[in-house]
């Protein structure tokens, strides 16, 4: 198949045009040139044949002879390239279709007749009609000859320099380009020299190219060991990415992500949500507050800093909170192109256990109500958001006989029990606390005595219920002394107002003998000689 855009088939059209071209400036020249010739050689001719019949023209005008006349006429016009001829003389005048060439336009050539013996001497005139038609056809007929020859030779000549130039310069090009195809790059394969062109155009194109090759060899090898070893780094970075324990994302300034790992996609599907490309600005949609976890890492990123803290995230699968330290960095590529690391450690399980501990440390293991240090923490908190309320201290009377008589365990079965029941008579908005010992607390959301000994009279009657300790059939009571101080009408001081409240349940303890219906006692009333 022949390829029209290949350099053979381009170079061969072009020697054919220039070919052509050549032939037909030279076949216009030599058809001019054969054709101005072929008019002279007719003309001499004509000259020739006239000088032929010369001497008998000659004679005949001496004579005055036309039957000779006649003759010499009749000879030249036998010729093709004589139209019509005539003699004329003052004695005689013949002619052969003079006529028909005087009707063809056709202008005779004129010869004198000198004298036979006197040259000098003019006997007649002979006027000979070229036949023009003819001369003009043999001149065309010669000249078209001339070019069918000049034409074959050009393509001859063409074919013949087509064919050397094919064998020269195409075939080994078409070598050379048929071996650069079959070389695969980064091999030791190199394209072979032709025969005959170490030293030609060709020769240096294959040497350049083969220097070329040897160069793609180096590259291709240094390549191929950069190329393997960024591949190994890459397996280790993508082993260590996969299996890292902590989620971990790069995402786009738009909030694409771009790269996450397996554990990002267990912590989302944890929470309850589907797993997709983007969770808004900074994983916003994440998070249960995410404006302050973007003004936080916001205000880092304005200082180049990477930032990090604690939140926690929405939850659609379960109650249990999952919390996790968030560490940002903000990346920027070499093309100003903003992105982010984001790595997400779950804390859930130590916040639990912070939460547990914290529990531990402000709940009593008892009873389950707030401690001594948990009640503190409760009343320092009413006290700084100026809550009004009552503080009631309470103590238990006959709890140590309890313990010295039936054990310990039936002294922490009653310490339950009172607990139970200063949780279930309260108010939902007032609190219990175990102080220490038999000693509990209870802040009541009230500002007056009436409220508070309507409050303590439904614990104490909660309270007052018999016990029966290792099958003992006999019953076994336990009241209450309570003393009660206010915030801030006694004080807003938080040891002041316990300490109020302890000396007025102490005078309740006392007065426990005299007046056992009197267990409760105000420390403003206390102050007033024990009135209540």
């Amino acid at each position: 198949m022949i390829n029209i855009h290949g350099l053979g088939f381009r170079f061969s059209l072009i020697l054919v045009a220039a070919a052509m071209l050549v032939v037909l400036t030279t076949a216009e020249f030599f058809y001019r040139a054969t054709y101005e010739h072929e008019i002279s050689e007719a003309n001499n001719d004509i000259q020739e044949l006239y000088q032929t019949v010369a001497a008998t023209a000659s004679i005949a005008a001496f004579l005055e002879d036309e039957d000779l006349a006649k003759e010499a006429i009749n000879g030249l016009v036998k010729s093709e390239k004589i139209l019509a001829a005539s003699i004329k003389s003052d004695a005689m005048y013949y002619q052969f279709n003079v006529n028909d060439a005087i009707s063809k336009d056709v202008k005779p050539r004129v010869f004198l007749v000198r004298h036979p013996f006197i040259p000098e001497d003019t006997l007649a005139e002979v006027n000979v009609y070229p036949n023009f038609a003819h001369i003009i056809e043999q001149a065309k007929k010669i000249s078209t000859d001339n070019n069918y020859s000049l034409y074959v030779e050009a393509v001859v000549v063409g074919i013949v320099a087509l064919i050397i130039t094919y064998y020269i310069i195409i075939s080994p090009m078409l070598r050379v380009g048929r071996s650069l195809h079959k070389i695969t790059p980064g091999t030791k394969e190199r394209i072979e020299m032709p025969e005959y062109h170490s030293r030609s155009e060709i020769g240096e194109l294959v040497q350049d190219t083969n220097q070329l090759l040897n160069k793609v060899e180096e590259q291709f090898t240094q390549e191929r060991q950069l190329r393997e070893e960024i591949e190994f780094l890459e397996k280790r970075f993508r082993m260590l990415f996969e299996n890292a324990k902590s989620a971990t994302v790069l995402m786009a300034e738009n909030g694409i992500i771009e790269l996450r790992n397996k554990a990002f996609n267990d912590l989302v599907e944890k929470i309850g949500l589907e797993i997709k490309q983007g969770y808004g600005e900074l994983l916003e949609e994440l998070f249960e507050a995410p404006t302050a976890m973007k003004t936080s890492l916001s205000e880092a990123f304005a200082r180049n800093e990477f930032a990090t803290g604690e939140y926690k995230l929405k939850s659609e699968k379960t109650d249990d909170a999952t919390w996790v330290q968030l560490i940002a960095s903000p990346l920027v590529t070499d093309d100003g192109e903003r992105y982010y690391q984001l790595t997400l450690n779950d804390i859930s399980s130590l916040k639990h256990e912070l939460q547990k501990l914290a529990l531990q440390a402000d709940f009593d293991a008892l009873t389950g109500i707030y401690n001594r240090n948990g009640g503190e923490k409760l009343i320092a908190k009413l006290m700084r958001k100026d809550h009004h309320f009552a503080l009631a201290l309470i103590d238990l009377n006959g709890f140590k006989a309890v313990n010295d008589i039936f054990g310990h365990d039936a002294g922490d079965e009653v310490l339950i029990f009172v607990a139970e029941q200063l949780q279930e008579k309260i108010r939902k908005n007032d609190v219990a606390i175990r102080w220490g010992g038999d000693e509990f607390v209870l802040l009541l959301q009230a500002e007056d005595e009436v409220s508070v000994k309507r409050a303590i009279e439904k614990v104490n009657d909660g309270v007052k219920q018999p016990f029966y300790f290792n099958g003992d059939p006999e019953p076994t009571f336990i009241s209450m002394s309570v003393g009660v101080s206010f915030f801030p009408a006694m004080s807003d001081d938080m040891n002041t107002l316990i300490k109020l409240a302890d000396i007025a349940m102490y005078k309740a303890k006392q007065n426990k003998v005299s007046a056992p219906n009197d267990y409760l006692f105000f420390a403003d009333s206390a102050s007033r000689n024990g009135s209540q």
